[in-house]
């Protein structure tokens, strides 16, 4: 009776590995490495996951089976991206697409950085500016009394503790 027991208990696990053997092939016969492939699963977020590595992120490998099967069936890079994009909202994608409004995502920054350099070069070029004519009031003899009186002042004291 224990024989039988234990031929069943083989017979049942060797037809179950073959089972998920054959559940396997038509999950792999699809080939990952394709570019076209590659660059749809680049472009889309898998919500946080895209950068995760694929044998260990089940996100990533549900994202990829479905890409793969939408390629199975037919379907174009942009039509794939489309339809994540109706299902997900823009939030889908890497980046947002440029067009419409999310064309000033992609242009807000470049404006402010210019602007910005061009702040920082005209308060450059003014303090350059101030700092020359400071430079040449030293050299003219001074109408300000008071700054007269100030630097005596400072120039004494400094005299007693040196």
């Amino acid at each position: 009776m224990r024989i039988f027991g234990f031929i069943a208990c083989l017979v049942f696990f060797f037809g179950a590995i073959n089972v998920s053997a054959e559940e396997q092939k038509g999950k792999a016969s699809f080939d990952y490495s394709n570019p076209e492939f590659r660059a749809t699963v680049d472009m889309l977020s898998m919500d946080g996951h895209g950068n995760d590595d694929l044998a260990s992120c089940s996100v990533k490998q549900t994202y990829y089976e479905d890409v793969a099967e939408m390629f199975m069936k037919g379907m174009k890079k942009q039509e794939i991206l489309d339809y994540y994009e109706g299902e997900l909202g823009v939030h889908a994608l890497q980046a947002p697409p440029v067009k419409g409004f999310n064309l000033s995502l992609w242009i807000t920054p470049f404006v402010l950085l210019f602007m910005v350099a061009m702040l920082i070069y005209f308060l450059i070029k003014r303090w350059k500016k101030n700092n020359e004519i400071f430079v040449m009031d030293e050299g003219l003899p001074s109408l300000n009394v008071e700054h007269d009186i100030y630097t005596l002042i400072i120039e004494e004291e400094r005299k007693k503790f040196l």
